[in-house]
């Protein structure tokens, strides 16, 4: 005997079989749900939704990269002493990075390249206008920092030697330089393990600076 079409326990079977209801999702055997032009524009915004977060997720990532990148990679010319930066930018390179760095302060119309290395070592050379950054000559002021242990002993060790003058300046630190080459002064600070060397190719500059009451000092 046929069985009955109303008969709900083949329901499910009969529907599934023939699909004369596309807007339809069975449940069960006996129950189903229909699915108006409502229902499918909400699964579409919230389909063009969930692709739209995911573009912007993975292109704020990409520009994250890029720009994270780009400062790295500015950053590394900086501290190669192959960027010009103004007083302000030095200051706040070197205490943005941590570095341990002394100069002679600021001068008008000036620029400034730092060289930084691993040995804890620094030099900041003085560039007029910001001309020479890739000029090797010694024609500009330079301040360099050297990590150099009982720095204030060994320059005061150093200007008793024949041949050198040694004396301890305003500040209390050690001073010493060659008498046959006072374009270079060497400063041993006091009470740290940090020795500074003033070049300046002018004649008794860098001396000058030695003796000038904080001339110099630490880039904070």
């Amino acid at each position: 005997m046929a069985k009955d079409r109303n008969d709900s326990s083949d329901n499910s079977k009969l529907y599934r079989a023939e699909d004369p209801f596309p807007d339809v999702d069975f449940v069960d055997s006996g129950n189903f749900a229909y699915r108006g032009p409502d229902e499918k524009r909400k699964r579409g915004r919230f389909f063009y939704l969930l692709v739209t977060l995911i573009l912007v997720a993975v292109l704020g990532a990409t520009s994250y990269y890029f720009i994270s990148k780009s400062a790295r990679d500015t950053d590394s010319l900086k501290i190669q002493g192959k960027i010009a930066m103004s007083a302000q930018e030095l200051r706040d390179f070197v205490t943005s990075k941590g570095l341990t760095v002394y100069w002679a302060g600021p001068l008008d119309d000036t620029k400034y390249a730092l060289i930084a290395n691993k040995a804890g070592s620094s030099f900041v050379r003085y560039l007029p206008k910001g001309n020479g950054i890739n000029d090797s000559t010694t024609s500009y002021r330079v301040i360099a920092t050297y990590d150099q242990k009982d720095a204030f002993l060994v320059t005061q060790s150093a200007g008793g030697v024949s041949g050198n003058v040694g004396f301890t300046n305003v500040d209390g630190n050690a001073v010493f330089y060659v008498k046959t080459r006072p374009t270079n002064v060497y400063m041993g600070i006091k009470d740290k393990d940090i020795q500074i060397e003033i070049y300046d190719p002018g004649i008794d500059q860098a001396l000058g600076l030695s003796l000038i009451h904080n001339q110099i000092k630490q880039i904070s």
